[in-house]
């Protein structure tokens, strides 16, 4: 492989990293890593193919192995195989990817066959939820296309094929090995749903104690690269800790974000220690957000204005009118729910998230106090500075000294 195709290589296993989506380097008659599909046939207990010659539909005859082929199993999850440049270069297997995540129905129709238990469409729901999800492959294969045509110029042609791997024996062995998989992944997403529920709850130190349980099965090996591995893991563990904190009736307006920031981080990470802490972090953060936006067991009166009003804290004109305006209902039906269920004022209530909203921005950013006041919703710095201080005894400044060391630029 010449420099030219190496580096366009590399750019291109960064740019699919972006996408979350795996690569492989394979040949098409040796073994294929044994997680080519992210455990997909070891979860259902059958075999996997050897090599990529044992799946059906794949054929380089007459080609030389020139061919694009945008393939897709028997199990809806879609996967890209780019060709070889040389007889000696290995071919690169894109995916496993998905073009729509299925639904319970979904799924059950995919393994009609199978008779699949509840809990393994459970373990099913929960795969299908950590692959990459591309919508719209058009760009992919646009991307994909000039990419091998730049290289080889007009030897490659394009190949769509639905793949079927050849049914083999599986021994009693394998069998045995996988009925003791399955027992521990049924044990494993057990533990998983009390952990979310933890999380739901806003229960720090429960969703901890669950997840030093999970971490005694340990995690499934997603590649041969042990960092990618745990990006993969933690990419899951996003996904599992965002549903858990939207089953804590945190509004998805403010999951979005944390979800995003996570999902970057992940990706830019490199280091086996700071991907730990990450996860550390990670629990903290869905915790802390469900503690702070929780409105289980409140009516959907107060549900629907909490969620506005924490949408809206740098909005200065923020009220009690404002809220009921929004919500279409009168302002003494809004005032009398509100405060019996939230055992105080909407007025208290959104001074008192102004103050938290305003105390996280000083802990974690550089900002000015008086940016700070604005993004809180109070045009006026010197009365932010009051407010804050009748609220917690001290000044913006010394708050934001006594928690980062940081003094306030004149």
């Amino acid at each position: 492989m010449n420099k030219k195709s190496k580096y366009l290589y590399e750019f291109t296993d960064e740019f699919l990293r972006s996408l979350f989506l795996k690569t492989e380097k394979v040949f098409l008659n040796e073994p294929l890593p044994d997680q080519f599909d992210l455990g997909l046939r070891t979860l259902l207990g059958i075999s996997l193919p050897v090599t990529l010659s044992e799946f059906t539909g794949i054929d380089f005859s007459g080609n030389n192995g020139r061919s694009i082929y945008y393939l897709q199993d028997e199990y809806t999850c879609s996967y890209i195989l780019l060709p070889h440049l040389t007889d000696e270069d290995p071919m690169v297997l894109i995916g496993p990817y998905v073009m729509e995540v299925p639904e319970i129905r979904d799924i059950r129709k995919i393994y009609r066959s199978r008779h699949i238990s509840n809990d393994q469409i459970m373990s099913l729901l929960q795969y299908y939820g950590s692959l990459p999800c591309i919508s719209d492959e058009g760009i992919l294969y646009s991307y994909i296309e000039v990419l091998v045509h730049f290289i080889q110029g007009d030897k490659t042609d394009i190949r769509k094929h639905s793949i079927t791997a050849q049914e083999s024996e599986v021994d009693l062995v394998k069998s045995q090995n996988n009925a003791v998989r399955m027992q521990n992944l049924e044990k494993k997403y057990q533990i998983e749903a009390i952990m979310m529920e933890r999380i739901a709850s806003g229960d720090e130190a429960g969703a901890r104690k669950a997840l030093d349980r999970i971490h005694r099965f340990a995690f499934d090996v997603r590649s041969s690269d042990t960092i990618r591995s745990m990006q993969y893991y933690l990419a899951v563990m996003n996904t599992l800790c965002r549903k858990a904190a939207e089953r804590g009736n945190v509004h998805p307006y403010f999951l979005d974000e944390i979800s995003r920031q996570m999902s970057v981080r992940i990706l830019k990470t490199y280091d086996p220690k700071a991907l730990d802490h990450l996860e550390d972090e990670m629990i903290t953060e869905y915790c802390s957000l469900t503690r702070q936006y929780n409105v289980r067991g409140h009516s959907r009166t107060v549900r629907d204005a909490v969620n506005y009003i924490n949408a809206s804290l740098d909005r200065q004109e923020l009220s009690l009118a404002m809220v009921a305006k929004e919500m279409n209902i009168s302002k003494s039906y809004l005032s009398a729910r509100f405060s019996e269920e939230m055992h105080m004022t909407m007025t208290d209530y959104i001074v008192g998230k102004r103050i938290e909203n305003a105390q996280k921005l000083l802990k974690n950013t550089n900002l000015p106090i008086q940016d700070i006041a604005s993004l809180s919703g109070y045009d006026d710095p010197a009365y932010f500075t009051r407010l804050f201080r009748k609220k917690t005894g001290i000044t913006p400044g010394i708050y934001r000294r006594n928690n980062t060391g940081k003094t306030e630029k004149q």
